[in-house]
């Protein structure tokens, strides 16, 4: 019984702080290719799908991810997705009409008078489109610099 005694207000307590606190997270991306069909790699891991699919790789807590598109034939594409987060507070300034006028949270939502505190977040682009080079075309610009990039550290005797 002391266990249920001690969880009852505790449960309570954090019931009411999330309560005060609006968590909005964006996590699904949209991934296409030209041609379709390209294998879709996040983090070097093969996610089993193929191009076109939305995929939740992103969340709130997550970090910057890296997308690679393959398909035989062609060269491989890379791209990140940026995770970004912002806080925000509904405050009673917000509401004010003019200098003149003493601060009302006229414009305020029900959104904001319940949760006043908030957290967004989301992986952008929230679509990515890549265009997939067949294999016996030269590489151009970023494609040709990451190539580059990972043929130096793959050399024998490089150091990190």
């Amino acid at each position: 019984m002391p266990a249920t005694r001690l969880f009852c207000p505790l449960a309570v307590a954090l019931g009411c702080l999330s309560s005060c606190v609006s968590w909005h997270e964006e996590h699904n991306v949209r991934i296409t290719s030209e041609p379709a069909g390209a294998r879709i790699v996040v983090n070097d891991v093969d996610t089993g799908y193929t191009t076109p699919s939305v995929l939740a790789i992103g969340g709130l807590f997550s970090t910057d991810q890296t997308v690679r598109l393959e398909k035989v034939g062609f060269h491989p594409a890379t791209r990140t997705l940026y995770q970004q987060r912002e806080g925000y507070s509904s405050k009673w300034i917000d509401g004010a009409f003019d200098l003149v006028m003493p601060p009302m949270p006229l414009f305020w939502t029900t959104g904001d008078v319940f949760a006043p505190l908030g957290v967004r977040g989301a992986l952008l682009p929230r679509e990515l489109h890549a265009r997939l080079r067949p294999s016996d075309t030269p590489l151009l610009g970023f494609d040709l610099l990451e190539q580059r990039a990972s043929a130096k550290s793959e050399e024998p005797g490089q150091q990190r």
